[in-house]
């Protein structure tokens, strides 16, 4: 399976201009309205949009899901950091973080190939912090609230794209995926 015969299905522009940044090709992609499982087990969630994104395409697919783990709350919300955001929005998962005297975070990403026959998932980890609150207009989601630990204190949202990018818990997990497929 190679990824340029991949359509990676999507509905979320910034999470393709990042793949595609990431790889250095242009991606084919579709929106689709699938159904998601909802669970805190990542790689449940990635490998069941896959399937359900074959099923539909009929050809190779890629598919990614994003979890941000709170430590002080023992990893959660995990993949389920979409319904939170929607909820309270970045401000409020600052002040969620912070209620529990730990902002430590992990951002975590995978991303996993699908060709009816062969799965193959790359993940990307990267420890930080969530800030006091949004800072920075780049990115999206979590973007201004997320402090990547290995940087100079700015969130995601405050760096340039090719700033995030070259750092990202999305970049590690594309890198993964292209070197286990072997492309």
């Amino acid at each position: 399976m190679r990824l340029d015969d991949c359509v990676f299905v999507t509905s979320n522009r910034g999470k393709l201009r990042e793949a595609e940044a990431v790889l250095g090709v242009a991606l084919r992609h579709r929106g689709l309205d699938l159904d998601e499982p909802q669970s805190l087990d990542l790689r449940y969630v990635v490998e069941a949009k896959a399937r359900a994104a074959f099923a539909v395409i009929g050809g190779p697919v890629l598919v990614e899901d994003t979890a941000l783990e709170l430590l002080g709350l023992d990893g959660f919300p995990g993949p389920l950091i979409r319904w939170l955001l929607t909820s309270v929005g970045p401000a409020g998962l600052s002040t969620v973080s912070r209620a529990f005297g730990d902002p430590r975070a992990v951002a975590r990403c995978q991303v996993c190939a699908f060709d009816g026959r062969s799965m193959v998932v790359g993940e990307g980890v990267v420890d930080g912090s969530i800030a006091d609150g949004p800072r920075g207009a780049g990115g999206f989601g979590w973007d201004c609230v997320f402090v990547p630990a290995a940087g100079d204190g700015r969130t995601y949202g405050e760096l340039t794209d090719d700033e995030k990018n070259a750092i990202s818990h999305r970049r590690r997990a594309f890198v993964a995926l292209r070197d286990a497929l072997g492309a």
